[in-house]
C-alpha cells in the first residue's frame, strides 16, 4: 500500500535557532598546566607541565571495566606506561607547532561548538522534560482538534476576533461536549485543511509528535472532555480526547493490496472476490502470503519484497485515520503468522500478515533519543530559558528601569520602527527626566539600559540593534521591541555562559581537553607515522625485505566461479563459458527475469578464503576433490553445493610461495607504520625523561584497592 498522509497544519513547527545570531565564540585553549582539581597532586611532569593524579584516576576509571574483574595495581601500571606515552606524543605535537595550524583551530573551534550546546541549558529542567516525555509515550492519546489560524505576529483586531470565536465554539461544546457535536464544529468552523472535513480527528498521537503546547493539552484533558483554549504559533485551538490507551509498540507486516477505483483494472466485486481466493489459498497452505503477495499484490512498493513493509506503528500517521485502522488490524493480530480478514479502504481491498512486534523501548534504550528530540523541539526553550534566569541571578543582571522605559517610549511613538526603516540618529544624545519635583538632565545614547556580569549595555546597542531589522513588522510595535530586547539579554547570557564554560563546567572542561589532546595527538601521528608509511618506498621496501618469511601464499587456485539457481541454467553456463562468453555478458544473459538468478566471483583464492563466499563449502570442494587435487585446468560442473548450481573454470594453479610486496601492501604498510611508532617513542622517551611520583602512585592504588 502507498504510503500516504494529510498535511497537517498542527505538525508543521519548524524549529529555528534558539539564540538568534551569537557573539563569535572563545577559541581560547585552556592551558594544560594548572587546570587540576583542587586538592589534586602532581603525578608526573612533562617538559614542565604537571600531570595531575586527578586527571589519571578520571582517565584511567573511564577506560577500564571494572565489573569484569577487580582492579590490580598491574592494572594502573600497565595505564600509567600507556599514559605516559599519550602525554608525551601530545607534548612532541606542541613543541612542533601543530597547535598553531589554522586546520586545527577550525577543527576545534568548530568541535568547541558542538560539544557548548549540550551545556547551555538547565540540565535538571531538561532531565524533568525528557522524564515527562518518557512517561508520556507510554501511552497514545487519540484527539479531534478544532483550529481558528491566527499567526503570532497578527494585529491586536485579528487576535482579539479569532480569540473571540474559539471561546464561543468552546463555551457552545462545553455544554454538549458530544464526539458528533465536535465534529460539526470542526467542519463548518475549523482552519486546519488536513482534519477539517473528517471531524477535526487526528487519530492517535503521543510525546514529541506534535508541538509542547498542544501535547500539553491532549495529556492533560480527561477523556471525553473539551480542553480550554490554547495557543500555538497557528492560531487559537481547542481539543477533545477521545481515547487513551498504552502505546502498541511497532509492527512489521506483510500486506496484499488488489486496488479498486477509477484507475483500477479491477471492479470492487472482482477484487473482493479475488482477495478472497487469495485468503483462502494462503490459510490452507496451498500457497504462502510471500508467494501470493508477489504474484497478485497491486502494492508496488512492497511486492516484490513478498508484501513485506519495514516497521510502523499508529502514531507515526497522525491526522491519517485510515491508516491508523490499517495498522491496528495488524497489532490486533494474536501472534506472528496470523492474517487478517479482507478488509476495505479507499484504496481498495487489503490482508495483513502480521510479521512480528516489538513493544516501545524502556528508559534506557530510549534516553539518548529523547535527550535529543527534547533539544531539539519547543521544550528546549525552557531549559534555556531557566539556564538564562540562573545567569541572570549568578553575574548581577540589573536593569535601569527608568532609560528602559524612556526608550521603550520614544520607539514607540517613532513610525520609522514599525516600517522597519528605524536609524539610531533619531535617538536624542540627551533627555530631561522628571524624578519627583526635580528635573534631571542625563546623557541618553551612552546609557546603561542594563549591566550584566560587570558589563555595561547602553541605549545606543540597543538602538542599533532595532536599526538592522528592514523590514516592516506585522504585530504591534511594543510586542516586538519587548520580544527583541529580551532575545538581546538572552543572547547576551548564553554567550556570554558560552566563553565561560571551561570554568564554570570542569565536566565541559575535560570532555573538551580530551577532544584538543585527541586532535594533536592525530595529527602528530599522521606526519611521522601513517603518512611516512604510505610515502617513504624505500624504507617499506627495506621492512619488507627483513620481514618476508612472515609473508607468503598457501596453495591457491586462480579461478571463475559461476553460481545458477537451477540444474538446467548450470548446464547451460557450462556449455557458454566453455564458448568463451564474457563473465560480464552470461551475468545479462541469465538475470533478465531476476537478479537473484546468477552471480559470478573471479579471483585467487586459498582455501583459508571461505569467508569470502556465501557458500564457503566451494572451496572446500575445489581443494578437496580429486579433479582438481590433479591441478587440471578446464571448465568444470560442480554441482549443487548449498542453494547454488556451481560452475567453475579453473585457470591456473598456484603452489604455495613467498608473497611479492605489491601483493600484500597493505598488512607491510600496518606493521611498518608500528615499528615507526616504535621508534618514535623510543625517540621521545629519551627527550622527554619521565619522573614518577610514586608516593602519590602508591596513595592512589591503595584509594581504588589495587592489589
Amino acid at each position: 500500500m502507498k504510503m500516504y498522509k494529510n498535511l497537517l497544519v498542527i505538525l508543521f513547527c519548524v524549529q529555528g535557532s534558539l539564540y538568534g545570531q551569537q557573539n563569535p565564540q572563545s577559541n581560547s585553549v585552556v592551558s594544560q598546566k594548572n587546570q587540576t582539581t583542587e586538592g589534586s597532586s602532581v603525578l608526573f611532569t612533562i617538559a614542565k607541565n604537571d600531570i595531575m593524579v586527578s586527571e589519571f584516576e578520571r582517565q584511567f576509571l573511564k577506560n577500564l571495566n571494572i565489573k569484569e574483574k577487580p582492579i590490580t595495581s598491574a592494572d594502573i601500571d600497565e595505564y600509567l606506561k600507556l599514559y605516559i606515552r599519550f602525554k608525551m606524543k601530545i607534548q612532541d605535537a606542541l613543541d612542533a607547532g601543530k597547535d598553531t595550524i589554522l586546520a586545527y583551530k577550525q577543527e576545534l573551534a568548530m568541535y568547541r561548538d558542538q560539544l557548548s550546546r549540550n551545556y547551555l541549558y538547565d540540565r535538571r529542567v531538561t532531565q524533568k522534560l525528557i522524564d515527562e516525555a518518557f512517561e508520556r509515550m507510554r501511552f497514545e492519546v487519540k484527539v479531534s482538534h478544532i483550529l481558528i489560524s491566527c499567526p503570532r505576529n497578527a494585529n491586536k483586531e485579528a487576535e482579539g476576533k479569532a480569540e473571540k470565536r474559539i471561546k464561543e465554539i468552546q463555551g457552545a461544546l462545553k455544554r454538549d461536549p458530544s464526539k458528533e457535536n465536535f465534529a460539526t464544529f470542526a467542519k463548518t468552523d475549523s482552519d486546519d485543511p488536513g482534519t477539517k472535513f473528517n471531524g477535526g480527528q487526528l487519530g492517535y498521537l503521543t510525546a514529541l509528535q506534535v508541538v509542547y503546547e498542544f501535547e500539553n493539552e491532549a495529556y492533560n484533558t480527561a477523556i471525553g472532555s473539551i480542553s480550554g483554549v490554547f495557543r500555538t504559533d497557528f492560531g487559537f485551538h481547542i481539543l477533545r480526547v477521545d481515547d487513551k490507551r498504552e502505546n502498541l509498540g511497532d509492527v512489521r507486516v506483510r500486506h496484499i493490496l488488489l486496488r479498486t477505483g477509477p484507475n483500477s483494472n479491477n471492479t470492487n466485486e472482482e477484487a473482493e472476490k479475488k482477495i478472497n481466493e487469495i485468503v483462502s489459498k494462503i490459510n490452507t497452505n496451498a500457497e504462502t502470503f510471500d508467494v501470493m503477495a508477489r504474484t497478485h499484490s497491486e502494492d508496488f512498493s512492497s511486492k516484490y519484497n513478498g508484501g513485506l513493509i519495514d516497521w510502523l506503528n499508529t502514531t507515526q500517521f497522525v491526522g491519517d485515520v485510515e491508516r491508523q485502522e490499517w495498522i491496528g488490524r495488524a497489532l490486533a493480530l494474536p501472534k506472528d503468522g496470523d492474517i487478517t480478514t479482507p478488509f476495505k479502504t479507499s484504496f481498495g481491498w487489503h490482508i495483513l500478515q502480521r510479521v512480528a512486534v516489538r513493544p516501545l523501548g524502556n528508559y534506557d534504550q530510549l534516553k539518548v533519543m529523547l535527550k535529543n528530540k527534547v533539544q531539539q523541539n519547543q521544550r528546549s526553550q525552557i531549559s534555556v530559558d531557566s539556564l538564562v534566569e540562573k545567569i541572570k541571578n549568578e553575574e548581577g543582571y540589573k536593569l535601569n528601569q527608568t532609560m528602559y522605559s524612556k526608550l521603550m517610549e520614544l520607539l514607540i511613538q517613532d513610525s520609522t520602527v514599525r516600517l522597519g526603516k528605524f536609524t539610531t540618529t533619531s535617538i536624542p544624545e540627551k533627555i530631561t527626566i522628571k524624578e519627583g519635583k526635580n528635573i534631571k538632565e542625563f546623557k541618553f545614547l551612552t546609557a546603561e539600559l542594563f549591566n550584566f556580569a560587570g558589563e555595561s549595555y547602553t541605549v545606543e546597542a540597543f538602538s542599533n540593534l532595532i536599526q538592522s531589522n528592514t523590514k516592516p513588522i506585522s504585530n504591534t510595535t511594543e510586542e516586538f521591541l519587548k520580544l527583541e530586547f529580551n532575545s538581546w539579554v538572552r543572547n547576551v547570557c548564553v554567550s556570554y555562559q558560552n566563553q565561560h564554560l571551561e570554568e564554570k563546567s570542569t565536566e565541559f572542561r575535560d570532555i573538551y581537553n580530551e577532544y584538543r589532546d585527541g586532535i594533536l595527538m592525530f595529527n602528530r601521528m599522521q606526519e611521522v607515522v601513517w603518512d611516512k608509511a604510505n610515502t617513504d618506498s624505500v624504507g617499506l621496501a627495506d621492512y619488507f625485505k627483513n620481514h618476508q618469511s612472515e609473508y607468503h601464499w598457501n596453495d591457491r587456485f586462480y579461478v571463475e566461479f559461476y553460481f545458477s539457481s537451477n540444474e538446467k541454467m548450470m548446464k547451460t553456463v557450462f556449455k557458454q563459458v566453455k564458448k568463451g562468453i564474457s563473465p560480464d555478458t552470461l551475468k545479462k544473459i541469465h538475470t533478465k527475469k531476476s537478479q537473484l538468478d546468477f552471480d559470478y566471483r573471479i579471483g585467487k583464492y586459498q582455501l583459508s578464503d571461505t569467508f569470502l563466499f556465501p557458500q564457503q563449502s566451494v572451496l572446500t570442494k575445489l581443494f578437496s576433490d580429486p579433479i582438481f587435487r590433479k591441478k587440471q585446468t578446464g571448465v568444470y560442473k560442480m554441482g549443487q553445493i548449498g542453494s547454488d548450481y556451481v560452475v567453475v573454470k579453473v585457470k591456473e594453479f598456484l603452489p604455495a610461495g613467498p608473497k611479492k610486496l605489491e601483493e600484500t601492501r597493505g598488512p607491510v604498510a600496518s606493521k611498518y607504520q608500528s615499528q615507526l611508532e616504535s621508534m618514535w617513542i623510543s625517540s621521545l622517551e629519551n627527550k622527554y625523561p619521565i619522573n614518577i611520583n610514586q608516593e602519590e602512585l602508591l596513595k592512589l592504588k591503595k584509594k581504588l584497592n589495587a592489589n
